[in-house]
């Protein structure tokens, strides 16, 4: 049975990551998705265009939908630091979607970046 941290390094390699500087000059591009709870929301904040879709909901609440978000949709994902948005990138990947990537440094990342 795999550790926690080496699923996370094995999401990490299959995710690739996005700088911050990266998606603040592409950010139009992308469909992103903050996957941290609504407090952690409440408390920070979150980028601006961004949909909420806890980590625990992903397989939930997002498939593939040619008729609204097609397979090879430029996903973003996000959270505070990095390793829940792999995670979730990685199931993103094994739902069928092609073009997920990871926000390097996540939120606390974004928010150094945006001040």
């Amino acid at each position: 049975m795999p550790t926690l941290k080496e699923l996370i390094n094995e999401a990490h390699g299959l995710v690739p990551r996005v700088s911050c500087k990266e998606l603040s000059e592409n950010i139009d591009q992308f469909y992103i998705v903050d996957v941290r709870e609504g407090s952690e929301i409440q408390e920070s904040g979150m980028i601006e265009g961004a949909t909420n879709i806890p980590r625990g909901l992903i397989e939930l609440k997002i498939q593939p939908d040619p008729g609204n978000l097609a397979a090879d949709t430029p996903i973003l994902v996000y959270c505070g630091g990095g390793s829940r948005a792999s995670l979730a990138g990685k199931t993103l990947k094994e739902l069928g979607f092609s073009n997920v990537k990871n926000l390097e440094g996540g939120f606390r990342g974004w928010q150094e970046f945006s001040s």
